[in-house]
């Protein structure tokens, strides 16, 4: 009752409706080029809308390069800014506010001070797995992360069973929130389905070269099924990391570090295949705009896109960390025929383009109804 009571006050005072500008704070962490499309898309297609936008620093491993419109307004956290980025909200309004998380006590606090006169959502990518962690948090959560947000947006179905396990109702939990850049990726497959010819014998991996992703155990399968199938393919390899310097070099891999998505576009449209052996990831975007970009995958069993972007039409699932199994299924794929890639290749492309930036928009406009 008490979260109704709030949820009443603050629609009654006319914030979400009355409004002429919708006022929308973003605080979120690590920002990635997905993101900034989709935001950039939802000023392309509310003119009535204005964005305060906080984030952490670039990554130096994933240093992308943002575009940003000039109706966002972006600012940097840093600790020691806090009292800055505070007023410079204040000055803002905000009638809708969107929280990566629940890591950061200062955004926590922004979220305290607004949440009866904003819609409070908070971001959810992890998976429920049972841990002593998440139980705890499930028992707290009803007198904690449940009065403090309204609702909260997820990736897919993985997710959404944690923010069940949380407490949210099914009306207050949403779907898709990580999007391809379905304005960049889109147009790759359907040029590639249009012209088609002779099929690219090329497998890309786009992943930072960190323990987590297990390019290792990539480089060995690949090295090993490559040549008991005749040395047909080559593997192009694009990240950066920790571990860069302990890429496995061999006649048909190429190591070729950090690549702006922009600059991707040439090699996604040589490309043929896209392998993820990741050892544990929460979504991964990257699956989606593979996909988009009509090609067949071969994923480890422990990424939660492939929940909605893979099945057996257009790829196949291994044993994260088995090398073996992974040498198996690259060899069954590089035994196809090139009609057989093409149709895995459509069938990758017509699965992509079942979640776009439209979609992320028409899900934050459900929020604000």
């Amino acid at each position: 009752m008490h979260q109704l009571r709030m949820f009443l006050k603050f629609i009654l005072n006319g914030n979400l409706c009355k409004s002429k500008l919708l006022r929308v704070l973003i605080l979120y962490t690590e920002l990635a080029g997905y993101f900034i499309a989709c935001v950039k898309h939802l000023l392309l297609q509310k003119k009535d809308i204005k964005i305060l936008l906080v984030h952490y620093p670039v990554n130096q491993e994933a240093p992308f390069n943002f575009d940003l419109s000039n109706n966002l307004v972006s600012i940097q956290y840093a600790k020691d800014s806090e009292e800055k980025i505070q007023q410079e909200i204040d000055q803002f309004s905000p009638q809708l506010i969107l929280c990566s998380g629940w890591g950061n006590k200062f955004y926590l606090s922004v979220i305290k001070k607004y949440r009866t006169s904003a819609k409070n959502v908070v971001f959810i990518d992890n998976q429920w797995l049972g841990t002593a962690k998440q139980y705890l948090l499930r028992f707290i959560s009803p007198f904690w992360l449940r009065r403090l947000f309204h609702a909260t947006w997820v990736p897919g179905e993985p997710q959404k069973l944690y923010a069940q396990k949380l407490g949210f109702k099914s009306n207050q939990i949403f779907t898709g929130l990580y999007v391809a850049d379905s304005n960049l990726f889109k147009p790759i497959g359907e040029l590639k389905l249009r012209q088609k010819g002779p099929y690219p014998k090329v497998m890309i991996s786009v992943a930072r070269y960190i323990k987590q992703k297990d390019l290792p155990t990539l480089w060995n399968a690949f090295i090993k099924a490559n040549a008991n199938t005749g040395h047909q393919w080559q593997l192009h390899c694009f990240g950066f990391g920790d571990l860069y310097d302990q890429r496995i070099e061999n006649t048909f891999i190429k190591h070729h570090g950090f690549v702006q998505p922009d600059a991707m576009r040439a090699y996604l449209s040589k490309s043929g295949v896209y392998v993820l052996p990741s050892l544990f990831e929460p979504w991964g975007v990257a699956v989606h705009e593979m996909a988009m970009s009509a090609l067949p995958m071969i994923l480890s069993d422990k990424i939660g896109s492939a929940s909605f972007f893979l099945d057996d039409q257009n790829g196949c699932i291994f044993e994260a960390g088995n090398v073996d199994m992974l040498q198996q299924k690259l060899e069954k794929l590089m035994s196809l025929n090139d009609d057989q890639l093409w149709q895995m290749a459509a069938h990758s492309f017509e699965k992509g383009s079942t979640l776009e930036l439209d979609d992320w928009v028409n899900t934050l406009n459900k929020m604000i109804l």
